[in-house]
């Protein structure tokens, strides 16, 4: 069973961590290099080639959208670079004992050969507060918030995949001063805001799919590590929220769903290689590709009125504009008006059109451009009545 959340919900937050600092946080289980040393989440010391993780006990409800901040301290800087190598938020559905590589692995990737060739953490999506700058893996600097994924063990490599990335901040992460971390995932967008900015350090679509569990639940918790450079990664306080769904929601169960391995490559959110309609009687279930104009069809010779029914999904068009670039079968609530395949339906909305015997399926976009490059699909069921 899968539930997918389209737009057009209203979230609110379900209480689940709450640490104003770690002295009795007995249910935060750390790994390898972790402690906690008083008040204090500290995942690695500034010593070299360490690697140490926290994980929060119980798993977390993330599916349907999440908030989390922290406040984080780097101090003790020392070795190559002046210190490394930073430290992740990490979403992952391995376990508690979950653990990745020293140095430029973060405590959460595959190490590099010089490293020990350690394992990484399979199943995970990262938040990389990344310290040191490792020209080999690409890095475009050595002060920079990246997101990165692992999927299935067999696909997992170094470097990992880079979802998306700064190339710098404006906040120095390791001035020794005390900064605050708030990580906001609003499906399919997930965002990092620093100290006091207004304006996310990063957005960028992500797809959970990899992460979650059939409940939409994952582990929630923290990686670092360091390698020639070191420097100590000191949590200072941790909260997350959850999101849990209004009844004013559009959430969808369905037994079927697209198998999320057959996705074009370099794209956050899956998109199937091709549409694919599945016939069964009069009912047709229909994957739809979001990069495709008109992508699908079903035969209709007779005009017969059409019902679409367990439609799912999310595609995005417009990752600058965060949610409001993204939809779900719905669309994003306001009419697209001219230029649009549609322009009475709503941008990003499932649209279909009936000609020449055949019934269309669309995502509503501009006509004739964009849709090389949007994101995700949609699922569903049609019956000819």
């Amino acid at each position: 069973m899968l539930t997918i959340l389209l737009f057009g919900t209203s979230l609110a937050a379900v209480a689940a961590i709450r640490f104003a600092d770690f002295a009795s946080a007995s249910n935060v289980m750390t790994v390898g290099d972790a402690r906690i040393s008083g008040h204090v989440l500290r995942l690695t010391t500034s010593h070299r080639s360490r690697a140490g993780a926290a994980w929060f006990r119980d798993k977390q409800s993330i599916a349907s959208g999440f908030e989390t901040t922290f406040q984080f301290q780097l101090t003790g800087n020392g070795g190559l670079g002046h210190g490394a190598d930073g430290f992740a938020f990490v979403l992952q559905n391995t376990g508690v004992t979950a653990l990745g590589g020293l140095g430029a692995a973060g405590g959460f990737a595959v190490a590099t050969p010089e490293n020990g060739s350690r394992p990484g953490i399979p199943w995970s999506i990262s938040i990389f507060f990344d310290t040191f700058k490792n020209s080999d893996e690409g890095d475009p600097s050595g002060n920079y918030v990246s997101f990165r994924t692992y999927g299935r063990p067999a696909e997992m490599h170094w470097p990992e995949a880079r979802l998306a990335s700064t190339r710098h901040l404006r906040v120095h992460l390791k001035d020794n001063k005390v900064h605050t971390a708030q990580i906001v995932f609003r499906p399919p967008i997930l965002a990092v805001y620093l100290d006091d900015s207004t304006h996310p350090d990063l957005q960028a679509p992500v797809d959970l799919s990899i992460v979650v569990d059939r409940e939409g639940s994952a582990w929630v918790g923290f990686t670092a590590s360091t390698g020639a450079g070191y420097e100590n990664h000191d949590i200072l306080n941790w909260s997350f929220d959850g999101a849990k769904v209004s009844s004013s929601a559009a959430a969808v169960s369905s037994d079927i769903t697209y198998l999320m391995w057959s996705c074009l490559p370099n794209r956050n959110l899956c998109t199937p290689e091709r549409a694919t309609v599945e016939p069964n009687g009069a009912v047709y279930h229909v994957v739809l590709p979001a990069n495709q104009e008109w992508g699908a069809s079903i035969p209709n010779p007779s005009g017969r009125t059409l019902v679409v029914t367990n439609s799912h999904g999310i595609i995005c068009w417009d990752t600058n504009s965060g949610v409001d670039g993204c939809s779900g079968p719905s669309g994003n609530g306001t009419a697209a008006g001219a230029g649009f395949l549609d322009p009475g339906a709503p941008t990003g909305a499932l649209i279909l059109s009936t000609r020449e015997g055949r019934t269309w399926f669309s995502v509503n976009h501009r006509i004739g451009t964009g849709f090389k490059d949007n994101e995700g699909f949609f699922e569903f069921d049609v019956e000819l009545k």
